[in-house]
């Protein structure tokens, strides 16, 4: 089930849900006003999370609710504007392809020192394995890795993303992302699946020569200023029945302007959304309403690709079953 925040006649925000059979967006709350029956009422049609932790009773209601409004011939009309399906109270941005991690870093080194490269390359060739410190550290291997995030600089799919005037090197990278809508503590492998709602697709936006900097003379790792300024995350949300089961089996795209940049997919995932939250849960709260992202795609960002994107360009990214965050790059500011 397909679900997204809307803009209703009268100017006000609601919560829609995608009809199948009549094609359009559904707006829960006029639905149910329109429609009239009592057993609508106690949807908790203007929050988002609880929607979703209702699991199938409520999908089930909420397709009910959709033929009760076709049938009435109920209005529904409602406007599709940038708006983001829900605001996350915290981000859990993880690092989960290998793959990623080796060409980010040969990016890097590409950009930044590329007098390096034909003697690397040569190492490359005669042990016919990635050059070592391309490779993630040993904790990578051994259990999930994740920073946290900017959570309060999401902008949502069709909104202009930002160009920070620090930096000359803005990058995309495409991420499938679970919304959280129960609490953890300590959590077993299924209370963490559980525990998802949804998935969306983020497009974490990062400043490479900001990132170079940090991550050779900072104090605290290469994701402070290199991502704190803004994320975009699609506009709608899917329910986690229909990814879960097929959550490493997405293929997705990259377009920038139209063209297809890269081909990529979710095979490549180190760890499932129940090992990273459970090991997030681990010793401490996770709460309802926090967004886990599960890294970087391999080929999903410029710096792997060696192409950069510049102001005006129309970015989209594409996770098929789940959807697409859309946005134009600003101008520096």
């Amino acid at each position: 089930m397909r679900l997204r925040r809307v803009r209703l006649v009268g100017g006000d925000d609601a919560i829609a849900v995608w009809d199948d059979e009549a094609t359009r967006w559904t707006a829960i709350p006029s639905a149910i006003a329109a429609v009239g029956e009592p057993s609508f009422a106690e949807l908790p049609a203007d929050d988002m999370i609880a929607l979703l932790a209702g699991g199938e009773e409520t999908r089930e209601a909420l397709r009910a609710l959709c033929v009760a409004a076709r049938e009435r011939n109920a209005d529904a009309e409602c406007e599709l504007v940038p708006l983001l399906p829900v605001a996350p109270v915290l981000m859990r941005a993880f690092a989960n392809s290998e793959r990623h991690w080796i060409q980010g870093a040969r990016g890097l080194v590409r950009l930044n020192l590329p007098r390096a490269l034909p003697a690397i390359r040569a190492i490359e060739a005669v042990t016919r394995r990635p050059f070592p410190p391309f490779r993630p550290g040993k904790l990578f291997y051994r259990q999930p890795a994740f920073y946290l995030g900017n959570a309060l600089t999401f902008v949502p799919s069709g909104a202009e993303a930002p160009w920070p005037a620090y930096t000359k090197r803005l990058d995309f990278e495409i991420e499938l992302g679970a919304i959280v809508v129960r609490p953890l503590r300590d959590a077993t492998l299924q209370q963490a699946r559980d525990a998802i709602g949804g998935f969306v697709v983020v497009n974490d936006l990062s400043a490479r020569d900001t990132q170079w900097d940090e991550l050779r003379n900072g104090l605290f790792g290469p994701v402070v200023k290199t991502k704190t300024f803004a994320s975009a995350m699609s506009a709608e949300i899917v329910t986690a029945d229909e990814i879960l089961p097929r959550v490493r089996d997405l293929h997705a795209e990259v377009k920038v302007n139209g063209e297809l940049w890269s081909r990529t997919g979710t095979a490549d995932m180190r760890w499932s959304f129940e090992e990273m939250l459970a090991h997030a849960s681990a010793g401490e709260d996770v709460h309802a309403g926090e967004l886990v992202s599960a890294g970087t795609l391999p080929d999903g960002c410029g710096l792997e690709l060696g192409r950069w994107i510049a102001p005006g360009d129309e970015l989209e990214l594409t996770i098929e079953h789940v959807g697409s965050v859309r946005n134009r790059i600003g101008s520096p500011r």
